[in-house]
């Protein structure tokens, strides 16, 4: 197809970007522009910009920018011409497209090809004489023809029977490899899936991937689920199971709700639950969290209540947190899983228990008494300093007495709600806000994180330039060095740095990155001096660490008597300027 250039001119002429946009995400008006949350990259704050005036929008943060059929060209992943043509029928434009020539076909299309063919095979043997085991069980479980139809559950008859399928169907078997259902390199048709209920799995645009498939009680033997391998087209760590149906409820539901399997959305599903998604795991993969950022609802965690359940449910809190996506966690005294529910109590109970939620730093509570021993010391104080990080980090400023009374009836350790609020790293209004605080010291986490809180201190206060380059000099991260010299050349313009104004001028993205997480750091200007200078000095005792490990290793190859005296009287020199620093501060 090809869309004459006038028409093209005349869309981008009548198009409103900020209606465009508006469409797929949220804007907020600031002066002349309008800002928003960038969906091209894992943002965190507003980084994205929208100028009415110049019909154009920019991230400062990923450097994406462009018109409003880029945006949506970008935004859903199409073509130049597809995008036109959405933004001509949003502002009504008569639009004529002249066909060109085909598009090139899709190189996996053969293999979708095969997976649909098996989907629907499972349906028909199903409904047939040899499902009728499948179906009686299906039906225990007190699932519904609609169910069955909107998640394409079908049957896998016996080995030999798929075998056959597969053979008279696929003269080829090099597409059943590639996908999974056959086995590879094997000198006959060897099935994966046989004797199981088929439930498919697709990626995020909808496209068949593969399958779980649950085997068929009572009386079979063999693991309760098969999950197709890792292959061309399935890779588990970037797929989320029904995420392309949750997407387009999600919206209206005003929730995601995220289980730890296939069988917890099904019952989910059955109560007419339709936002349902799950990570076909339980760990929680930074892929995943990409998508379930991209539907920008809030998160209902629906894990199991088992040991592992809420191990990730922790897991994917933090990730969460540091991701900026709001969510909470179901929390219930019986341990049954969404279907489960459905089946002992009906559709009423499900949406009760969806609905009893607690915050994360409520579960945190509980659930860390697992991970410390509140009976050791020790324990109860990093039990204490990590709830406090994440009771701040987490709950507004009215929910923390109650958090930090609990907390204090537990360790006996007292804390002040929200004594001081965080700041960004400007006096300027910035973009962007202040997400998680650390755990404990940057420079306490190793040089990477010391060379980051020098930078930090630099970026609050222009003091901390000259005393950087007296004591530190060079950072050994090369992000790092680039942003040192970013930041240096900037004060030399400015009395103030803006963060916004200094995405602009980065054009490295790795370093834009690195700006971005800083901006993210909690505020630390109460103690700017001791943070830069315990970072120093752990700066200082790496670098003399990594003159010692040189040392030594020349003193392995050495020969001379004479060379090997002094190299140790240089390694005594440098142990003892080492030891000099750890009076200074914990290493």
């Amino acid at each position: 197809m090809r869309i004459p250039e006038a028409d093209v001119q005349a869309i981008k002429e009548k198009a409103d970007i900020v209606e465009i946009i508006s469409q797929y995400l949220p804007l907020e008006k600031q002066g002349k522009e309008y800002v928003g949350v960038c969906p091209f990259h894992d943002d965190h704050s507003p980084s994205m910009r929208v100028s009415p005036d110049k019909q154009i929008f920019k991230c400062f943060a990923c450097g994406a920018g462009g018109d409003a059929i880029g945006f949506v060209s970008k935004y859903e992943k199409i073509s130049f011409v597809d995008a036109v043509a959405k933004v001509a029928a949003r502002i009504h434009y008569p639009l004529q497209i002249e066909q060109a020539a085909p598009a090139v076909p899709d190189p996996n299309k053969p293999l979708y090809d095969a997976l649909d063919l098996f989907t629907a095979y499972g349906r028909y043997e199903l409904a047939s004489k040899d499902g009728q085991a499948a179906r009686n069980y299906l039906v225990s479980r007190k699932f519904n023809k609609q169910i069955l139809d909107t998640f394409q559950i079908g049957y896998a008859p016996s080995f030999n029977m798929v075998s056959e399928y597969l053979q008279a169907r696929f003269p080829d078997p090099a597409p059943l490899e590639k996908v999974g259902l056959i086995q590879v390199g094997t000198d006959r048709i060897v099935p994966c899936f046989h004797d199981r209920i088929l439930i498919p799995i697709h990626d995020a645009k909808g496209n068949p991937v593969g399958y779980t498939a649950r085997i068929v009680p009572p009386g079979n033997s063999g693991a309760k689920y098969v999950n197709t391998s890792n292959s061309v087209l399935y890779q588990k760590s970037n797929l989320i199971f029904n995420y392309h149906r949750a997407a387009r409820t999600a919206h209206k539901a005003g929730r995601v709700i995220l289980c730890e399997g296939a069988m917890d959305v099904l019952g989910l599903a059955k109560a007419g639950i339709s936002e349902g998604i799950a990570n076909l795991g339980t760990a929680c993969t930074d892929e995943q969290l990409n998508l379930i950022a991209r539907l920008r609802v809030p998160v209902v965690v629906f894990y199991d209540q088992d040991a592992a359940g809420q191990k990730a449910a922790y897991k994917f809190g933090r990730k969460a947190m540091a991701a900026g996506i709001r969510f909470s966690i179901v929390s219930q005294k019986e341990a049954k899983d969404p279907d489960d529910i459905f089946i002992q109590k009906g559709a009423e109970a499900v949406h009760q228990a969806v609905d009893n939620t607690i915050s994360f730093a409520q579960f945190c509570l509980e659930y860390l008494q697992t991970e410390y021993n509140l009976d050791n010391y020790e324990d109860k104080k990093q039990y204490a300093r990590e709830m406090e990080g994440i009771i701040r980090a987490s709950l507004e400023q009215f929910e923390q007495p109650v958090l930090f009374s609990k907390l204090q009836q537990l360790t006996g350790f007292s804390f002040e709600a929200n004594p001081s609020p965080r700041r960004s790293y400007s006096s300027k209004k910035s973009q962007m806000r202040p997400a998680i605080p650390l755990q404990t010291l940057p420079a306490a986490q190793g040089r990477l994180q010391a060379e980051k809180a020098v930078l930090w201190s630099m970026l609050n206060d222009e003091n901390y330039i000259r005393q950087y380059q007296n004591e530190v000099g060079v950072f050994a991260n090369e992000d790092c060095q680039k942003l040192a010299l970013y930041i240096q050349s900037a004060y030399q313009n400015h009395r103030q740095i803006d963060p916004v104004e200094l995405f602009s001028i980065i054009e490295e993205e790795s370093v834009r990155g690195l700006l971005a997480e800083l901006a993210e750091w909690p505020d630390y200007s109460e103690s700017t001096h001791g943070l830069f200078s315990e970072s120093v000095v752990k700066i200082k005792y790496e670098f003399i660490s990594h003159q010692i490990d040189e040392l030594n290793r020349k003193m392995k190859t050495v020969q001379n008597m004479s060379d090997m005296k002094t190299l140790m009287n240089q390694k005594r020199e440098l142990i003892a300027r080492r030891n000099s620093l750890k009076s200074r501060k914990v290493v």
